[in-house]
């Protein structure tokens, strides 16, 4: 099996990137209106986000630009830490990207559901967006988390990701690399 898989079959690893890319674009979308930014000034960046599966070629990098800026999005359902790869912080580096991070503080049940029903998924999340909060990592912070994981050997082969590289970062660390913000987006 393909290492690009993160050990999942075919088939589910289309249904999962279908699913994880059409959440992407809710999140992308309330965050937008939430902060008040206008259709005018965003765009979808390279590969068009419709979760459509992409056989070849290169699917690495951001999923929108805002004033023209990259914008990488990422939901991450489990409380306390994100995980990123080492090779997708390096193409965020060639594109000078930002990440936005939404990420569950609490309760909120943020991972992926067994029958990918998206709806049910985001009533959920909305019925919890109290535990929900978000923050921009700016690249100048992207870099230095990754200089800083290089240097200090953080990069490890992560299990469930396929056991690609990659650093984990500790909720107690997440103001070294961005503000925390509360999801407000009623």
């Amino acid at each position: 099996m393909s290492t690009r898989f993160d050990n999942r079959s075919v088939s589910t690893f289309k249904k999962d990137i279908k699913f994880g890319t059409m959440l992407e674009k809710y999140f992308f979308h309330k965050w937008i209106e939430m902060v008040g930014i206008q259709d005018k000034d965003w765009s979808d960046n390279g590969c068009g986000n419709d979760g459509e599966f992409i056989a070849k070629g290169n699917t690495a990098g951001a999923d929108y630009k805002v004033y023209n800026s990259p914008v990488e999005v990422k939901w991450v359902p489990t409380a306390g830490k994100f995980t990123l790869k080492e090779n997708d912080l390096k193409a965020y580096i060639r594109e000078g990207a930002d990440i936005l991070f939404i990420y569950n503080t609490g309760s909120a049940n943020l991972r992926k559901p067994k029958d990918y029903d998206l709806d049910r998924h985001i009533q959920r999340i909305e019925d919890n967006s109290s535990d929900i909060c978000f923050g921009i990592m700016q690249n100048e912070k992207v870099v230095k988390l990754y200089n800083e994981a290089k240097q200090n050997n953080l990069f490890k082969p992560i299990p469930y990701m396929g056991n690609k590289s990659g650093v984990v970062l500790k909720s107690k660390d997440f103001h070294k690399y961005f503000v925390e913000r509360e999801w407000t987006t009623k």
